[in-house]
């Protein structure tokens, strides 16, 4: 069997994310109280800086082996939206999983 290629990092974050616009007008007296809402993302962490987050759960190697050149789903989570980030590693010691952010 062939060694596994290496990856990045696989990482579950909670982040929170603004609500849903509400379409119609509205009287500013009628609204009712509203507030984010917390999101979990599961994936490859492909970017990991100081302005976001950068998940893609599915990567590809197009040659077929020598390396992961693709990803597909890729999703961007503002920094700044960031709860918790832990190590889901599947190759990891269950109980070594940590927050890491």
């Amino acid at each position: 069997m062939d060694a596994p290629l290496s990856c990045p990092p696989l990482v579950l974050i909670e982040w929170l994310d603004s609500g849903q616009p509400v379409p119609n007008w509205q009287w500013l007296e009628a609204l009712e109280p509203r507030q984010p809402h917390i999101c979990v993302s599961v994936g490859f962490l492909v970017q990991d800086d100081a302005s976001a987050k950068v998940l893609a759960p599915n990567l590809g190697a197009s040659n077929g082996a020598s390396g992961w050149d693709q990803a597909s789903g890729v999703i961007t989570i503002p920094a700044a939206s960031v709860k918790r980030m832990v190590s889901v590693s599947p190759f990891a010691d269950p109980s070594a999983s940590r927050d890491i952010a």
